[in-house]
């Protein structure tokens, strides 16, 4: 524990001793055990991976991001989202309710000024019966001027419970930042890969047409029975329906995009058609080694606890003795004139020292709901770390797993394409049956939209990992 002690001392430099110093024991007493220190912040070593602070390998992402991707039209549109999103507008409204509350907590560290000022004057005439008319008047003022410092036990403790709020909130706003962010550009990707689908879903109905003109004029030649001609009409009206639910899907994936910018879907769209043209960043894998002051959630969480620590202290001082100092300056008199004379100026000093010694253990219970709720923010504190190393684990896991998807789907494209080719030739030459070459198209179905499946998803794990690094974000810009 660590105590700061007053000591009085007489006028030829000596401790003062005895009676005169029993009127401020109480007060040293408690302004003594209100020095003990707090509760110390939790050490994260058991919940850290075993390399934590030894590898710094990894890169941190830039503050914007967005630009690894290699689009103008998502910077823009990233652009918009910090200058207009509705959601990102109350987050920086709830900033500054924090920095107005730090503001006040800050002058409550000083004593309070009070000036008050009152004048009076008052006329009189007089008439008396056949004399002359006598006005007079009078008048009186007084200038009062004090300082008062009450709760002084809690008052840093309260200073820092409000600058712990304020710095939790930044961090909010910087999550708050992060997660739109990463939204519009998963939603943006969202719309280009429903555009590749259309696009082929629109060449898997051309197959399927081509097919089915061909199931047709075999089944006018007799080669083939009205049965493959029914079934092949039912494929092509399958991807027609197809065609239309991924126009739809597109739709609400703009309309998500543009409620992120603050406009209606109606009259807003993107000019991009595809997700070819998007740059894949890599990435270097490796976990590095600032992740708790560069992650906004991890901070936000750190000034949770801390404002929680705070209350405990608080709490606590509420047991203790009430401590106030109060100065004041006092002037009055019948003349406004000699309102500020020797003879009418007064000073005086008091302290005081208030215990409350029954409350029905109110303040006990205060303290222990305090002592849970500092437990609790704790405990997400520390589920909060865990979840943003396991986070990062994952992401380079996602990456390092889709950049191997992605190779084998473009291989499996290529021969899903051959496939079906050679089967077209071989069903004209009627080398081959029907159903071979449905078993051809449908595999070229899936390989295509498996393509654009791991192209996006590997987008959006990218996206995630910058997320889990704190998207470039850095505590009070450090």
């Amino acid at each position: 524990m660590q105590s700061m002690g007053l000591e009085l001392v007489s006028d030829d430099g000596r401790p003062r001793t005895g009676a005169g110093m029993l009127p401020f024991a109480p007060l040293l007493a408690a302004i003594t055990l209100t020095a003990c220190s707090t509760v110390s912040m939790p050490a994260l070593d058991a919940d850290a991976p075993p390399d934590w602070g030894a590898s710094a390998s990894g890169e941190w992402p830039g503050e914007e991001w967005w630009d690894a991707f290699g689009s103008d039209e998502l910077r823009d549109l990233m652009q918009q989202v910090q200058e207009r999103n509705l959601s990102l507008e109350n987050a920086e409204r709830s900033l500054r309710q924090a920095q107005l509350a730090l503001i006040d907590a800050g002058f409550d560290l000083y004593p309070t000024p009070v000036v008050n000022f009152n004048a009076s004057g008052n006329y009189s005439g007089t008439a008396p019966p056949g004399g002359s008319f006598r006005d007079g008047g009078s008048d009186s003022g007084s200038l009062a001027l004090s300082l008062s410092y009450a709760d002084i036990l809690s008052k840093p403790y309260r200073f820092e419970a409000a600058e712990a709020a304020f710095e939790s909130a930044a961090a909010q706003l910087a999550a708050t930042r992060l997660n739109l962010l990463g939204t519009a550009a998963s939603t943006y990707f969202r719309i280009l890969y429903a555009r590749d689908q259309i696009d082929a879903a629109r060449l898997n109905l051309q197959n399927a047409e081509a097919i089915e003109r061909i199931t047709r004029a075999r089944v006018e030649a007799g080669v083939l029975t009205p049965i493959d001609a029914l079934q092949q009409q039912i494929a092509v009206q399958r991807q027609r329906n197809a065609l239309a639910q991924l126009r739809q899907e597109e739709y609400a994936a703009r309309a998500a995009l543009a409620l992120l910018v603050a406009e209606p879907v109606r009259g807003f769209d993107v000019k991009t058609t595809t997700l070819a043209g998007l740059n894949t960043p890599s990435v270097a894998p490796g976990l590095p080694s600032e992740l708790l002051v560069r992650r906004p959630d991890i901070v936000q969480a750190e000034m949770n606890l801390r404002q929680a620590r705070a209350n405990v202290t608080i709490a606590r001082n509420a047991l203790l003795p009430g401590i106030s100092l109060t100065a004041s300056a006092n002037a009055a008199s019948s003349d406004l004139r000699r309102l500020t004379s020797d003879n009418s100026v007064g000073t005086s000093l008091s302290a005081s020292l208030v215990q409350n010694v029954f409350d029905f253990g109110r303040r006990g219970r205060a303290r222990e709901s305090a002592r849970l709720a500092l437990d609790s923010s704790l405990a997400s504190y520390r589920e909060i770390v865990i979840r943003a190393f396991n986070d990062i684990e994952i992401a380079l896991g996602n990456i390092e797993l889709l950049d191997s998807l992605s190779r084998i789907a473009l291989e499996d494209l290529k021969r899903a394409e051959e496939s079906l080719r050679i089967a077209e030739v071989r069903y004209r030459e009627g080398v081959i049956d029907y159903q071979r070459v449905l078993t051809a198209q449908d595999f070229l179905y899936y390989a295509r939209n498996n393509v654009l499946s791991n192209k996006r998803a590997h987008l959006n794990a990218i996206v995630s990992l910058y997320q889990s690094l704190g998207g470039g974000w850095r505590k009070n810009g450090e």
